[in-house]
């Protein structure tokens, strides 16, 4: 049995202030909390499931000596930052990774410099863990990691890739190639990026700033049609074309 009190402080880790507090975040979704589950990345401090579903996360949960609880699906919904509540939610501790981990030579990562978008954040997150990019690195201007919609767009990927958060400076002291993606530079299909190095993604509406500007060794672009309409690009699938010509 779980308490109205305790809901209502899961609740409330839907907002920044509180996830800061508290200092942990929800997962919800099959496929994220199966993943978590799996991966334990991320310590579980509780999971929730609504009645009738216990049947269906049972060989996941089975050996498991984390605290359990079974809520009415009403509960569930109550509680929720998904317009269909999932049949379970879980209850992790937040925790990011040192900037150190990225010191080996071929270690590579995702800049994002003022993303704003958590739906964006969660998609790069996931496109990172598919081409094998070892870290996304966020700016504090950027959308929180454990933002639920982040969590949520990942898809499980957190439990598989670095979160850092950190400024452009510190991060240009690892001495690794810097790609930036610009409207203007060079063609991503003629050029080869290292695979030990940092491609830098800026903001949906502003681009790269100036401050991260001053750190980016080659400017990257990827070129369109010659008479198409679109402005440019969504962040997160401007980085998966990058990917996938960076990594394959």
């Amino acid at each position: 049995m779980i308490s109205k009190a305790r809901l209502k402080e899961i609740k409330a880790l839907q907002q920044p202030k509180f996830r800061q507090i508290y200092n942990k975040f929800i997962a919800e979704g099959d496929k994220v909390c199966i993943e978590f589950l799996k991966n334990q990345k991320f310590k579980i401090n509780k999971i929730l499931i609504s009645s009738g579903s216990e049947e269906k996360y049972k060989t996941f949960v089975k050996h498991m000596t984390i605290d359990t609880d079974i809520i009415s699906s009403k509960e569930m919904e109550q509680i929720s930052a998904l317009k269909t509540a999932s049949d379970i939610l879980l209850l992790l501790e937040k925790k990011e990774d040192n900037i150190n981990d990225l010191v080996k030579s071929d270690a590579s990562a995702i800049y994002l410099d003022g993303v704003q978008d958590p739906g964006n954040v969660g998609t790069i997150i996931r496109i990172a863990d598919w081409f094998g990019v070892d870290a996304v690195i966020r700016s504090e201007e950027s959308a929180d990691f454990f933002n639920p919609k982040v969590v949520q767009s990942s898809m499980g990927s957190m439990a598989n890739t670095l979160l850092i958060t950190s400024d452009i400076e510190t991060v240009s002291s690892l001495k690794k190639p810097i790609y930036g993606t610009y409207m203007k530079g060079a063609e991503i299909k003629k050029i080869i990026m290292e695979s030990g190095a940092i491609l830098v993604l800026g903001s949906e509406g502003k681009g790269i700033s100036v401050i991260a500007d001053k750190f980016i060794h080659k400017k990257v672009t990827i070129p369109g049609a010659r008479h198409k309409i679109a402005e440019s690009l969504n962040v997160s699938v401007a980085a998966g074309i990058i990917c996938a010509h960076w990594k394959n």
